[in-house]
Order: C-alpha cells, then sequence, then structure tokens
C-alpha cells in the first residue's frame, strides 16, 4: 500500500513546496525597507493560514483514500484498484491548489512596491477633528474607555466609508489644557488613520480641558482652505471645560469665518453622578483629588449649545453617523490638487499567478497511460501462461 499509494507524496508537494515558498517570501519581506513595499491591508495577514489549511485538508484526504483502499481491498487487488491513477499526479494537482490559495491571499492583503508621482483634484469639504485626551477620557462609561471608544467611531465614519473618507480633507487635533496639531488637513486617510491611533491621555502634556481654544485652533487650521469651502470642525470631548468660552468660540467662528461646529458627547449621558476617573489606563485605582474620588460626567447640555451657537449639532459618540449623512449632504467644493507620491499596486500579478495555477491544476489528469488498460481475471492470466 505504502509503495502503490505512497503519502510522501502529498506530503512533499502540498507541505514541503508551497512551506518553502512562503518562507521565502517572507525573508524577501522581512529584507525589503517598509518605504519600499508596502500593503494595503497588512492587517489580513492571517489569510495565509488558509494555504496550510488547505494543505492539511488534501494530506488528511489521501490518509482517507489509502484506508478506504486498504478496506475495500488487499494483496493483488490493490494494484489493479489505482491501475489507472497516478498519486504523484493528485498530489502535484493538490500542491498546485495550496500555491494558489497562498497567491489569493497575497493579492487580497494587496503589495504595492515602486513609485510615481500621481497628480489629483480634490473636491469635498475640509474637515477638522478635534479630540480631548483629557484625564476624565479614561472613564469607563462607555467601552473599552472614552478615548479609545472615540478613536474607534472616528476611525470607522471618516475613514472607512468609502466615498466619504475620498472626498474629503481631513485635519486632526488633541487637546487637554492646551491643543496639539497632529496632522493638517489632508486626503491621506492612511496617515490620518496611524495619528489618530497614536493619540492616547498625557499626548498632550498640559492637563484639563480648554474646550475653545481647540475651536480657535480649529479655526486657524482652515486658513489656507479655498473661501467656497465647506468648512467643519468635529468636536469629540466629555464637556468639561475648565478655561470658559467655548459657545463664544463656536459663534464666532460661524459668524466670522462660515465654519460649522459639530460637537459629539463622549460619555454616558443616563448617569447622574458620572463615572469614576482611574489613576491610570487599566487599573480600578480611582484618581484622587483633596482625597476624594474624581468623576467625570458628560455635559450634554454644554455641548449642545456649543454646536447650536456654531450652527452644527451635538450628537452622543454612538450616534456620529447621523453627522456625516449631514456633512455628506453638504456641497462639495474644488480644495485643492495634491501631488503626492503613491506605491503601485501589484496584487494583479498575484492574481494572475493563482487564476493560471488554478488553470493548469484543471488540465492535469489524474489518469496515467497504460499499455493495456484490460484488467485480466485470474483464470485469463493462467491461460496465457
Amino acid at each position: 500500500m505504502k509503495r502503490t499509494y505512497p503519502l510522501s507524496l502529498w506530503v512533499f508537494w502540498t507541505g514541503v513546496v508551497p512551506g518553502a515558498l512562503a518562507v521565502g517570501a517572507v525573508l524577501i519581506v522581512a529584507s525589503i525597507d517598509r518605504s519600499v513595499l508596502v500593503f494595503d491591508r497588512p492587517d489580513l495577514w492571517w489569510l495565509g493560514t488558509f494555504g496550510a489549511l488547505a494543505a492539511l485538508l488534501a494530506i488528511y484526504a489521501a490518509i482517507r483514500r489509502r484506508r478506504a483502499i486498504a478496506v475495500f481491498a488487499s494483496g493483488e487487488l490493490v494494484p489493479l484498484l489505482v491501475l489507472r491513477v497516478s498519486a504523484g499526479r493528485q498530489a502535484f494537482r493538490a500542491g498546485l491548489f495550496v500555491i494558489a490559495i497562498g497567491l489569493l491571499s497575497a493579492a487580497i492583503i494587496g503589495p504595492r512596491w515602486d513609485k510615481y508621482l500621481e497628480k489629483q483634484k480634490v473636491y469635498g469639504r475640509d474637515i477638522v477633528v478635534a479630540l480631548d485626551v483629557s484625564r476624565s477620557m479614561l472613564a469607563t462609561d462607555v467601552l473599552p474607555y472614552r478615548l479609545a471608544n472615540a478613536q474607534r467611531e472616528i476611525r470607522q465614519q471618516l475613514t472607512e466609508r468609502g466615498a466619504f473618507a475620498q472626498s474629503n480633507r481631513l485635519a486632526l487635533m488633541a487637546f487637554a489644557g492646551t491643543t496639539s496639531l497632529r496632522l493638517p488637513l489632508t486626503t491621506d486617510t492612511l496617515a490620518f488613520q496611524q495619528k489618530l491611533d497614536e493619540l492616547h491621555v498625557g499626548s498632550v502634556p498640559k492637563g484639563g480641558t480648554a474646550i475653545a481654544e481647540a475651536i480657535r485652533s480649529g479655526v486657524e487650521l482652515f486658513a489656507r482652505s479655498p473661501e467656497q469651502a465647506e468648512k467643519v470642525i468635529l468636536l469629540f470631548t466629555d464637556g468639561e471645560d475648565h478655561e470658559g468660552g467655548p459657545v463664544e468660540a463656536a459663534k464666532a467662528a460661524w459668524e466670522s469665518h462660515g465654519i460649522r461646529v459639530f460637537t459629539f458627547g463622549v460619555g454616558d449621558d443616563t448617569s447622574t453622578a458620572g463615572a469614576e476617573v482611574p489613576e491610570t489606563l487599566g487599573e480600578s485605582k480611582p484618581m484622587l483629588h483633596d482625597g476624594q474620588i474624581v468623576f467625570s460626567k458628560l455635559d450634554a447640555d454644554g455641548l449642545r449649545e456649543i454646536a447650536s451657537a456654531g450652527h452644527g449639532g451635538y450628537f452622543a459618540i454612538g450616534q456620529m453617523f447621523r453627522a456625516v449623512n449631514m456633512i455628506a449632504s453638504m456641497k462639495r467644493s474644488e480644495l485643492s490638487t495634491e501631488e503626492r507620491m503613491r506605491h503601485k499596486p501589484r496584487y494583479q500579478w498575484f492574481l494572475a499567478a493563482a487564476i493560471a495555477l488554478l488553470c493548469l491544476e484543471t488540465l492535469v489528469r489524474e489518469a496515467r497511460s497504460v499499455r493495456d488498460d484490460r484488467v485480466l481475471r485470474t483464470w485469463q492470466r493462467e491461460d496465457a501462461a
């Protein structure tokens, strides 16, 4: 049985050969500078495990096939059962399929290399995102905690909504007791996501919360925006303010510059007492001030007043999609002509190679040629002798 239907063929074609190719690919990627080779979806690296799974299934199927033959026949009957079947060709076909699965996974991940200059006219709206990174944003009245909850919603609604993400310019500011510009207005959503994910409580060294300064700093970012462009500030905070004047700042932004201010309440507005503010992220020990536990309560009414003065709107963080729909309905205008170095997409090479291997796999016949395909019975062999 082992000589007639050797399992080593499946191990070699579905395990050794694809595994060697995968290891070689990983070593090549690891040796290339990240500025030369980039991926559209590096987070989907786990798709490569489907190739390994296909290999294991092929080997398992070969084992089951051998057992079935052993149960059905033994001795001289075994060669007769597999007379027209080439175990090597079967294993080779399985190996082609496994390699094709790996290439399809690589195509989905989206490798890019070689740069080119792209000129693109940008039509849309200018949007400044101002995110509160004060200590109170560690409160866990919305999960996992306020800042992480806001980051998740911003990422999903502003950078992952297809056409909306591609048709607007985004800027990012962090604020607490003062403001910190993290990204000027740009259409580069990947850069925006990266800067957004890097924000944490403490990103701005000065403590407290100065909402008015955040609004005024946002207004300054629109200095180079076209006059006819729709300009919007999105303010994400729990509403606690220690400096004063946010309503006046929002009103001035609208009346003097035509900038709308939208506010988003990050926290649980149903809690009357508010939420405890932890000393540090991930710890249950509460923050103390003069020996008293510090609580933080979402000031939804104050945020509504700011949004009203800024001719925008107030929304709970979970209702951010409604604000995005409102902004999407605003008129678009030509914002700028941008020149950017981009990496050429190369997924089509891997896709074409995968299709070619799958086509080849269908062309390889499992049956092998024999000189005389007639199966002789025992009495026929004896007469011939």
